[in-house]
């Protein structure tokens, strides 16, 4: 897994901004300069300035305002209850919620430290492989790797991969239909308590966490001290797998929107930093290994936090957040997304 379709490349962006953010900045100065020029009290279009100007401006988070209103205004509008159902049959596991998934799950047989043998590199290897041979394919595929720690997964460590296409695996993964499914929620049909900040279960509170700007081999030592903190943590990294065909044009396309914009910058007399420079070799060389055969996907780190009471989760959150800081990870809470992220986070990504 080489190349990597970032967080500003998943979704639309004009000059590096979320396009409603530049769409909104670019309506309040247009309806305040109407306000001004037109005869006549025009307060409506005051307000409308003002909302434009906070709702494109940074907001809670990661995200704008409009962003969070968004989140916030879907959190009212559904059900506090939900369900969710996991049944392990035979080959696969199969996840009702959102929809009807179904995904093929390994276990992956640990022999002592994968470390000091290496064979954690040809692990990664052999699974970067595997993902190039989906995207060669043409498939749209959905690739997760599930790690449980603490005293919550048995072993000092459960790693689950999941695909939701079925085919041969690297040998180091034993096919476990029920290795998908995650300790805290448990086989079968169960009820969700959703809040702005947790989600119940059954038997446990649940925050679900966001790793911001994640892209793959930036954050290894990261991963590895946040993997070995404490107990009671669950890591989902998840990778849609985009076909090959339409990855050369995407990552061509990219090359092209911030070559161009950086051309037009220079001619206007601004003035191209080192850092925007280094951010267009970045997309060169992805475009590089995208023609060459390697995969382009699209990344996602979730993270969730297990807890018996609600005062323990706030304590292990805060702890969580903390040893995250402190190796470079910035998180998103999730605010008002909780059940959505604790969804998105399930083998196959329910609805991602």
């Amino acid at each position: 897994m080489r190349a990597s379709l970032g967080e500003g490349d998943a979704w639309p962006r004009w000059w590096g901004l979320a396009r409603h953010r530049v769409a909104l900045g670019l309506a309040a100065p247009v309806l305040g300069a109407d306000a001004l020029l037109r005869p006549g009290r025009r307060w409506w279009e005051w307000l409308v300035v003002v909302l434009a100007l906070g709702a494109a401006s940074p907001g809670p988070g990661q995200g704008s305002w409009a962003e969070w209103c968004a989140a916030a205004t879907r959190y009212y509008g559904r059900r506090r209850v939900g369900w969710i159902s996991l049944d392990a049959d035979a080959d696969s596991l199969v996840v009702l919620s959102r929809g009807r998934q179904r995904v093929w799950c390994y276990e992956l047989t640990h022999r002592g430290r994968l470390d000091l043998s290496e064979r954690d590199v040809v692990v990664a290897s052999r699974l970067s492989q595997m993902v190039d041979s989906f995207a060669a394919a043409g498939e749209s595929a959905h690739v997760s790797l599930h790690v449980d720690t603490g005293a919550w997964s048995g072993p000092p460590a459960r790693t689950c991969l999941s695909v939701n296409v079925s085919g041969a695996v690297p040998p180091e993964w034993r096919a476990r239909a029920a290795a998908g499914v995650p300790r805290s929620l448990g086989t079968g049909r169960q009820a969700l308590l959703e809040r702005r900040h947790y989600v119940r279960t059954g038997g446990s509170v649940l925050r679900t966490l966001r790793v911001g700007d994640f892209a793959a081999g930036r954050a290894s030592a990261a991963l590895e001290t946040l993997g070995q903190f404490g107990s009671d943590l669950s890591l989902s990294l998840h990778a849609d797998v985009v076909p090959l065909a339409r990855a050369r044009r995407e990552s061509a396309r990219a090359v092209h929107r911030v070559g161009a914009g950086a051309e037009f910058g220079r001619a206007a007399g601004f003035r191209w930093s080192a850092h925007d420079q280094v951010g267009l070799e970045a997309l060169r060389q992805r475009e590089q290994l995208v023609a060459q055969g390697a995969a382009l996907c699209h990344w996602a780190l979730y993270i969730v936090v297990r807890a018996d009471s609600l005062a323990a989760l706030r304590a292990r959150v805060r702890e969580t957040c903390d040893v995250a800081r402190a190796a470079g990870l910035r998180l998103d809470v999730g605010t008002a997304r909780q059940g959505e992220w604790l969804t998105w986070q399930l083998p196959g990504g329910p609805g991602w």
